[in-house]
């Protein structure tokens, strides 16, 4: 994975205001040779077991009879009108409907052009929402370049001013991608919203890598951080010098002395975050490509 290349592309540090504050935008754009490699929609079609009734042995059964998709299912004399049905509400896109069938989230996220895709990842002063965010970072296309960009509060008080910010942001992308978003980030985000009495709806539609790693990688990691799924399944060598843990440390430092080195770590940190999250959607693309016949087995 190509990560961003300050010298080709630069980065740019600009001081924001909205209606609830001031606060910083840091944008840099990545090397192009960034890939978004991600299960297409023909994943989805592998899944026998979305019909009710097909388990593991009769979906094992009916591969061994050459029904190895949901469509070539459609003729099946006891099974193709359950078929039929599946395979019209993955042509209309009915991915709530999908959901509720079993379909999983890297099932659901090829329906999408990679546009409508963002990658998030927070840095807040606790592992509770009652405590601030700081800094929000995202990992987006824009057309065909990658960006990345970060709302930073520049003091306690800034944190309605990015959140106002990164709600705009949120409204043009249909897929959040995150690393353990689903329980961490998007409940917190939610709830600091809801404290400053901001409203916001959510995403329609989620990628949690951190389920997705678990599933295709159990038992070959030795615990599921997203640094260590990067360190193993990528081979990523980390630029950045601190662990999570110690950026509210020096957020609060930089409050109080200015420093805006402080700074540069902690967006080092979250840009590595986002950085290995897409790489992680590479990998944990092709192993559910490889898997496509235990995911029609209904594994994970």
């Amino acid at each position: 994975m190509t990560g961003c290349s300050e010298e080709k592309t630069g980065t740019s540090w600009e001081e924001q205001e909205n209606k609830y504050g001031r606060y910083y935008r840091i944008q840099e754009e990545c090397s192009t040779g960034i890939v978004l490699e991600y299960p297409g929609p023909d994943l989805i079609q592998q899944h026998l077991s979305l019909i009710y009734g097909i388990g593991p042995k009769t979906a094992a059964s009916l591969r061994e009879n050459g029904f190895e998709t949901l469509e070539q299912l459609c003729v099946h004399p006891k099974w193709g009108r359950a078929a039929q049905e599946i395979c019209d509400l993955i042509r209309r896109k009915k991915l709530d409907r999908l959901l509720r069938y079993g379909a999983k989230e890297e099932e659901l996220v090829g329906f999408f052009p990679r546009s409508d895709l963002v990658f998030l990842d927070l840095e807040t002063l606790g592992l509770s929402a009652v405590h601030p965010i700081f800094l929000i970072g995202v990992f987006y296309f824009d057309g065909p370049t990658p960006l990345i960009q970060q709302l930073l509060a520049g003091d306690y008080e800034g944190e309605k001013a990015i959140l106002h910010a990164a709600r705009t942001l949120f409204s043009r992308f249909q897929v959040v991608v995150s690393y353990n978003g689903r329980s961490f980030d998007l409940p917190y985000l939610k709830r600091r919203m809801q404290y400053h009495g901001l409203e916001w709806s959510g995403f329609p539609h989620q990628l949690d890598l951190f389920r997705q790693t678990r599933r295709y990688f159990k038992g070959q990691l030795p615990n599921y951080r997203l640094t260590t799924a990067g360190s193993h399944l990528l081979a990523k060598v980390r630029e950045d010098t601190i662990s999570g843990r110690e950026a509210p440390e020096k957020y609060h430092s930089f409050v109080q002395t200015g420093d805006a080195r402080l700074l540069q770590e902690i967006l080092l940190h979250n840009k590595e975050d986002l950085l290995t999250m897409a790489g992680l959607v590479k990998v944990i693309s092709r192993r559910a490509q490889e898997k496509g016949k235990e995911l029609g087995l209904d594994v994970g």
